[in-house]
């Protein structure tokens, strides 16, 4: 573990932040505090499935994003 005030805690900590930021963005969009599943299989799965979505979507606002943009430009 880095020093704190160090330049590589900044940016483990920075990393850090973005990945609880979308952890709480999944809880709380895809009601993933009240997975119901008997196994851990299942509930990996259910995980699985949720973040497949989530990049999708993702990905789809970006490129989106990007072809607005060019077409900005463009015109």
């Amino acid at each position: 573990m880095p020093a704190r005030s160090s330049v590589k805690w900044d940016v483990l900590y920075k990393t850090r932040g973005a990945v609880e930021r979308v952890n709480a963005y999944l809880k709380q969009n895809f009601d993933l505090n009240n997975v119901r599943h008997r196994t851990g299989k299942k509930a990996k799965i259910h995980f699985q499935l949720i973040t497949l979505v989530y990049n999708a979507c993702r990905l789809a606002a970006d490129r989106l994003k990007l072809a607005g943009t060019v077409n900005r430009i463009a015109a």
